[in-house]
């Protein structure tokens, strides 16, 4: 459709397993469709078998790769809770990087966003100022501080274990309540095996998506995992639910669909009170 200046990919991991396959192989081919020959392709560190299939499409098409982690290395220097700070070797120099964001991926995010940008010939200062302006809502985001509340839009098992090991690694807390919901077509058992293990207290709820998934089975899964998770009928009595349970030290959590996040912004921020009285 388009010729490009530069082709990303960005980590891959098993979600929409029915149209893209149902192996990192398959997936990883999938995404080598938007390499074109002769254009440089820039890739974010991939699991194994997803990397053979990259370099194998871009040496067919005769397209320079180049590996975050590889090509272009960091090293992380700090973090608070409004975001992290890294140090970034290029191809082309050497950047301090600030970004607004948290979680271990989205610093190879940023990497993987400097080695494209350096390929489209940006200059230093701008390649800095335009991460440390980055938005993006719906990632570990920090909603509230008393209490912790944030919410993440993680939706399959691979981004349910980064979600835990987030967790772990940016805050500090005596509990963990987690609120989740899940659409229909998801991994629920995969996505569960991971948080489960970590959650002091669980509230199933669901969004307004027609594609939601039913509390029930969310609850049913929770408890065939030997979790007791309680039900919730709607976003807004979760997070109610939630902050009057919440004592000193603990999270608040919420996750598991893009579309659930979106409504606890929604409702915490007050966008659309009329929903939510």
């Amino acid at each position: 459709v388009v010729t490009p200046e530069v082709c990303v990919i960005t980590s891959i991991s098993f979600d929409h397993t029915d149209v893209l396959g149902d192996t990192l192989a398959q997936i990883a081919a999938e995404k080598a469709g938007i390499i074109k020959p002769g254009i440089p392709v820039v890739s974010s560190p991939q699991p194994e078998e997803a990397a053979a299939v990259i370099k194998e499409v871009c040496v067919k098409r005769k397209a320079d790769l180049i590996t975050a982690g590889r090509d272009v290395s960091w090293i992380a220097t700090g973090f608070t809770l409004s975001g992290q700070s890294l140090e970034v070797q290029g191809r082309k120099g050497s950047y301090r990087i600030t970004i607004p964001l948290l979680g271990s991926y989205q610093v190879q995010n940023a990497v993987t966003a400097v080695a494209a940008l350096e390929i489209l010939g940006l200059p230093k200062e701008k390649i800095e100022r335009g991460l440390a302006g980055t938005d993006w809502p719906g990632r570990l985001q920090v909603l509230r501080r008393r209490p912790l509340l944030v919410v993440d839009g993680a939706h399959n098992r691979d981004s349910a274990g980064k979600l835990k090991e987030a967790l772990r690694q940016y805050f500090h807390f005596r509990r963990l309540i987690l609120i989740i919901g899940l659409s229909a077509d998801k991994d629920i058992s995969g996505i569960v095996a991971e948080l489960a293990p970590i959650a002091d207290a669980v509230i199933a709820t669901s969004s307004r998506h027609p594609r939601a998934m039913s509390v029930e089975s969310v609850v049913n899964e929770f408890a065939q995992q030997g979790t007791g998770a309680e039900k919730a009928e709607g976003v807004a009595q979760a997070v109610r639910r939630a902050q009057e349970r919440a004592r000193k030290g603990d999270l608040i959590c919420a996750t598991g669909s893009l579309f659930l996040v979106g409504e606890v912004i929604e409702y915490i921020k007050d966008l659309r009170p009329e929903i939510y009285t």
